[in-house]
């Protein structure tokens, strides 16, 4: 057996992303900066054999990912969950000012989030720390779904504000 192949066997046992610090462990003479080369050694290959598929880092691991050419036959069979502008703007409130309290999502917002915080938790891309008031966070599912390695790595906010405009143009139906 190949460390390689050792590898890519860990990350794909994983049913979402696998941190580096658990595949470190099962291969104890393997380096960080060995991983890495993996991992790019494997994406070469994906890639030269034509692979539907590549390896990304995410909130703080790897994971499989399929390569974006691919999404529209993806989303042919499956439906995308897709979240409401309410959603997404608590989302973004949480991970830009979290851990924060539905008060203080309330306040930046300037409305009830009640619903969007209950969407957000059925999709696993916040959860509570309980506590007194209970704080909402962003998970690790969020960040893979997001292709972030961890909240550092989000956009600052005026990128973030331009994107999100960007979007609300393109899903706005023509008018006339």
């Amino acid at each position: 057996m190949h460390k390689r192949e050792i590898v890519e066997a860990l990350i794909f046992s994983g049913s979402g992303s696998v941190s580096e610090k658990d595949i470190l462990k099962a291969l104890p003479e393997t380096s960080p900066e060995e991983l890495r080369e993996h991992v790019d050694d494997l994406n070469r290959h994906y890639e030269e054999t034509g692979r539907s598929f590549r390896i990304e880092r995410a909130s703080a691991g790897y994971l499989f990912v399929t390569r974006e050419e691919y999404a529209p036959y993806i989303k042919a069979l499956h439906t995308p969950a897709r979240l409401s502008l309410p959603s997404l703007e608590t989302l973004a409130v949480i991970a830009y000012k979290g851990p924060c309290s539905k008060q203080a999502i309330d306040s930046i917002r300037g409305v009830d989030s009640s619903s969007s915080l209950k969407s957000l938790l059925k999709h696993q891309l916040i959860d509570i720390k309980n506590g007194k008031p209970m704080l909402y966070y962003t998970t690790p599912r969020f960040l893979e779904v997001f292709g972030l390695d961890s909240l550092s790595d989000l956009p600052d906010l005026k990128q973030f504000e331009e994107v999100f405009r960007e979007e609300v143009r393109e899903d706005m139906p023509d008018e006339g």
